[in-house]
């Protein structure tokens, strides 16, 4: 009888145990897929988010391009304007003045080296100032000048472009642009005086200037 028990007693204990292990090894499994499942939506989150930010990088550089592009563009459009091929836009380039040519009219694409002139403006104005245009003629290089009156500077040196500025002088006196940087091929400038109402196409290398005497009669 003690026997019996005994051997029923080991059984149930061994049963318990078989059981214990077997739901430990379960749960252990579950933990170890549980465990899988978490790295792979952890790896398939960072593949995800991976090929995001490479959509986003591409997308991102497209643009780029496209910004860089329209400002090329854009720029080649604000500094390109029309050469004037007219018979007047060629009798002002030999005689280097004209009368008829409006301001702000280009006669070369590229920049070609001309002698410098002085010139003595006459003119019947009562009025004690008035105004003058300066622009390039010719290509967009990097010329730069200084205008000056009587050895008094306007302002400071500034690049002349194909778009004419404005500057207010007085009437009579002696106007000075001097050529302060030259971007290639010598400076070239257009100067028209309204006081007279002719454009002077003139030149100077660095360093150099023209002179305008302007003369009330």
């Amino acid at each position: 009888m003690r026997d019996t028990r005994l051997r029923e007693n080991t059984q149930t204990t061994q049963s318990e145990r078989f059981s214990g292990n077997y739901a430990g090894d379960s749960a252990g499994n579950g933990n170890r897929n549980e465990f899988q499942r978490t790295q792979g939506n952890a790896a398939g989150t960072g593949a995800e988010s991976s090929g995001l930010n490479r959509i986003l990088k591409r997308t991102g550089l497209a643009f780029l391009g496209v910004f860089i592009a329209a400002l090329i563009a854009l720029s080649t459009l604000n500094s390109t304007s029309v050469v004037d091929t007219s018979d007047a836009a060629a009798e002002a380039l030999e005689k280097g003045e004209s009368a008829e040519l409006k301001v702000g009219t280009r006669l070369l694409m590229k920049d070609q080296q001309m002698p410098g002139q002085d010139h003595i403006i006459t003119h019947s104005s009562k009025k004690d100032t008035s105004e003058l245009h300066i622009w390039d003629y010719a290509a967009e290089d990097g010329d730069y000048v200084q205008v000056l009156v009587d050895d008094v500077p306007l302002g400071d040196p500034f690049m002349i472009k194909n778009k004419p500025v404005t500057l207010t002088i007085p009437s009579s006196g002696v106007v000075k642009v001097l050529g302060t940087r030259d971007g290639g091929g010598g400076i070239t400038y257009a100067v028209r005086y309204d006081l007279n109402s002719i454009t002077y196409f003139n030149g100077m290398n660095e360093g150099e200037g023209n002179l305008y005497t302007l003369i009330r009669e």
